[in-house]
């Protein structure tokens, strides 16, 4: 079992040398097979030890190839992977340095940037790649994710980066955390739409998925961790990157079954281009580029989620004014109630991650806090002050604003958060993507009877439309559509 966290929090060293006691060719696989015997969040759930978690073993994993030494002799077993991961839960943290004031928020934040993103939806995941950036229409033309891009990107379809995540997903539960591309009939290849030979598929495993101990002491080097060794843990696991390692057999190894799944996600795919394009010129100008274009389909994609609300008018953004002012991106009337919805695909910060109480208002404000504070307010305003641009939304009920982001902003709806964002007039809650998609198909409540039910009760605790999910009786249409592109056919159930 786990050390108290409290009681016995372990040094940075001594765990990095706990892990050193081992070569990684010997705990590297055996992290690999105890990891695809726990793949999802389902399984994961029932080690009732709490240890067997994603977050734990990626970065024992990524500690092991960076730091490891092949010429140790003892070799490792069950009973020493549960020591170290004992003694990662165990880990010292800023908050034991805090007066008591101030410890709370930077601590919660740091553990959900840490665990949470392990735990979103794997089907979800997986449908919205396509669904986002091949199902959806842009309102106006795009500047880098044009007729091309994925070649150019990828080197080969979207479709086939997905279906070959799957794949390697599939491979590390089936044949205990490998991957040989000795195991692929050719058969199977027909699986793909470009990736027609197995030497197609190794470059694209090799050119996105592939990693070696080489090159991730090479990144150690240049500074990919924190210099805080309080903080190191909760920076960005680059197995999640580069989750294929070569060099141990000759096969592939993944130490960290759920990592494949995230490379394939819209997530995985920013990160992949972050890198791609800011090699194409030095002002980042195509990177911006990018951005920008991912905005655009973010925003008509939560357009495509509004527009399956039952009984629901959906008007896109409304120019207004001699200087062109606009709107929010969305409003919705519904028959009892208007929904004021602004999507940003803005992400959250390292800084906002780790959770320094100095810097998350500014943080926070950075990202959100013109949606909330202004954008909605004013579309209120112009409503009931019966603009005559607005005129066709009735003023005669209740309003709420929805703020969605392509990615969580983990607990920024409980009070702790949100009192460090401007005050509203305007119910507002700022929602993840795949808390819409869940909750535009809620029923026994449906969206709107639950946003009307916490506008009548005004609770005092944070309120979501997370609190929506476990009502999901029926799956979303738009992911059912991309999940259909793929080759598996139905989504799980």
């Amino acid at each position: 079992m786990a050390r108290s966290f409290f009681r016995s929090p372990i040094p940075e060293h001594e765990y990095v040398q706990r892990v050193r006691r081992h070569p990684p060719s010997s705990l590297l696989p055996l992290i690999a097979n105890v990891s695809s015997q726990w793949p999802t969040k389902t399984d994961w759930m029932r080690d009732r030890s709490g240890l067997y978690r994603p977050w734990g073993l990626a970065d024992a994993a990524w500690m092991s190839l960076v730091r490891g030494n092949e010429h140790r002799q003892t070799k490792a077993t069950g009973a020493d992977l549960t020591e170290i991961l004992a003694q990662y839960t165990a880990l010292d943290d800023p908050l034991r340095h805090l007066p008591v004031g101030e410890r709370l928020e930077g601590y919660l934040l740091r553990v959900a940037g840490q665990q949470f993103t392990w735990q979103e939806d794997d089907f979800s995941e997986l449908a919205r790649s396509l669904a986002l950036l091949i199902q959806t229409q842009p309102s106006k033309p795009l500047e880098v994710l044009r007729d091309g891009w994925e070649r150019d990107l990828l080197g080969y379809s979207l479709h086939d980066h997905v279906v070959l995540g799957q794949l390697l997903f599939t491979a590390a539960i089936n044949r205990q955390g490998r991957f040989d591309l000795a195991w692929l009939p050719e058969g199977e290849l027909t699986m793909f739409d470009g990736l027609t030979s197995r030497a197609a598929v190794e470059e694209a495993v090799e050119r996105h998925f592939a990693t070696d101990a080489e090159e991730e002491k090479d990144r150690l080097a240049r500074g990919w961790l924190s210099d805080d060794p309080l903080l190191r843990r909760y920076t960005p696991n680059p197995l999640r990157a580069r989750p294929l390692v070569r060099g141990y057999g000759c096969d592939y190894l993944i130490p960290v079954t759920p990592a494949v799944l995230g490379k394939v996600s819209p997530m995985g795919l920013y990160y992949t281009g972050q890198d791609h394009y800011k090699k194409r010129d030095d002002n980042d100008q195509t990177l911006l580029a990018f951005t920008r274009d991912l905005g655009e389909l973010f925003e008509q994609y939560v357009g495509r989620h509004l527009r399956l609300l039952p009984g629901a008018e959906v008007y896109p953004e409304i120019a207004y004014g001699k200087n062109g002012e606009k709107s929010i991106d969305w409003i919705v009337v519904l028959p009892g109630l208007v929904l004021l919805v602004e999507a940003k695909a803005f992400r959250p910060t390292a800084g906002l991650r780790l959770g320094p109480q100095q810097t998350f208002p500014k943080e926070l404000n950075t990202k959100l806090g013109k949606a909330i504070g202004k954008q909605i307010p004013n579309t209120a305003k112009l409503i009931r002050e019966r603009h005559p641009k607005f005129a066709h939304v009735p003023a005669d009920r209740p309003m709420f604003g929805i703020v969605v982001t392509m990615e969580p902003y983990h607990l920024v709806n409980t009070h702790a958060f949100r009192d460090v964002l401007p005050a509203t007039d305007v119910h507002t809650v700022v929602a993840s993507c795949s808390e819409l998609e869940d909750a535009v198909v809620a029923t026994d409540p449906g969206l709107e009877a639950a946003v009307l039910s916490h506008i009548e009760q005004h609770p005092d605790g944070g309120w979501s439309l997370r609190d929506l999910a476990g009502q999901r009786t029926v799956i979303n249409p738009i992911l059912e559509e991309a999940w259909a592109a793929l080759p598996w056919g139905a989504p799980p159930p």
